[in-house]
Protein backbone atom coordinates (compact mmCIF):
# COMPACT_ATOMS: atom_id res chain seq x y z
CA UNK A 1 0.00 0.00 0.00
CA UNK A 2 1.32 3.45 -0.98
CA UNK A 3 2.42 5.51 1.82
CA UNK A 4 0.12 8.71 1.19
CA UNK A 5 -2.84 6.06 0.99
CA UNK A 6 -1.83 4.59 4.47
CA UNK A 7 -1.66 8.35 6.24
CA UNK A 8 -5.21 8.98 4.59
CA UNK A 9 -6.81 6.16 6.04
CA UNK A 10 -5.08 6.35 9.18
CA UNK A 11 -6.15 9.96 9.45
CA UNK A 12 -9.65 9.23 8.44
CA UNK A 13 -10.02 6.58 11.31
CA UNK A 14 -8.26 8.06 13.90
CA UNK A 15 -10.41 11.71 12.61
CA UNK A 16 -13.97 9.45 12.52
CA UNK A 17 -13.01 7.38 15.84
CA UNK A 18 -12.59 10.84 17.85
CA UNK A 19 -15.59 12.60 16.48
CA UNK A 20 -17.73 9.65 17.30
CA UNK A 21 -16.57 9.22 20.60
CA UNK A 22 -17.26 12.84 21.62
CA UNK A 23 -20.61 12.46 20.13
CA UNK A 24 -20.82 9.41 21.79
CA UNK A 25 -19.96 11.33 25.17
CA UNK A 26 -22.34 14.34 24.38
CA UNK A 27 -25.16 11.47 24.47
CA UNK A 28 -24.09 10.37 27.50
CA UNK A 29 -23.79 13.36 29.13
CA UNK A 30 -27.11 14.01 27.86
CA UNK A 31 -28.27 10.68 29.47
CA UNK A 32 -28.85 8.68 26.46
CA UNK A 33 -27.72 5.62 25.99
CA UNK A 34 -24.70 3.87 24.00
CA UNK A 35 -25.93 3.26 20.55
CA UNK A 36 -22.84 1.00 18.20
CA UNK A 37 -25.14 2.58 14.92
CA UNK A 38 -25.07 5.78 15.58
CA UNK A 39 -21.37 5.52 16.67
CA UNK A 40 -20.40 3.39 13.72
CA UNK A 41 -22.55 6.12 11.38
CA UNK A 42 -20.48 8.71 12.81
CA UNK A 43 -17.15 7.43 12.58
CA UNK A 44 -17.88 6.39 8.98
CA UNK A 45 -19.67 9.64 7.80
CA UNK A 46 -16.79 11.77 9.58
CA UNK A 47 -14.10 9.74 8.65
CA UNK A 48 -14.83 9.26 5.09
CA UNK A 49 -15.65 12.75 4.83
CA UNK A 50 -12.23 13.71 6.84
CA UNK A 51 -9.97 11.07 4.06
CA UNK A 52 -11.88 12.70 0.57
CA UNK A 53 -11.34 16.32 1.74
CA UNK A 54 -7.69 15.49 2.93
CA UNK A 55 -7.18 13.24 -0.33
CA UNK A 56 -8.54 16.26 -2.62
CA UNK A 57 -6.65 18.97 -0.84
CA UNK A 58 -3.71 17.13 -1.21
CA UNK A 59 -4.11 16.45 -4.81
CA UNK A 60 -5.01 20.02 -5.61
CA UNK A 61 -1.61 20.90 -4.44
CA UNK A 62 0.19 18.52 -6.00
CA UNK A 63 -1.38 19.80 -9.26
CA UNK A 64 -0.89 23.56 -8.05
CA UNK A 65 3.24 22.30 -7.20
CA UNK A 66 3.58 20.90 -10.58
CA UNK A 67 2.12 23.59 -12.56
CA UNK A 68 4.43 26.46 -11.09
Amino acid sequence: MKSRLKSLLIGGCVGGGVYAAMMAAFDYYNGQQFSLWKFGFNFLIFGGFMTLTTWYTLKNADKKEHDE
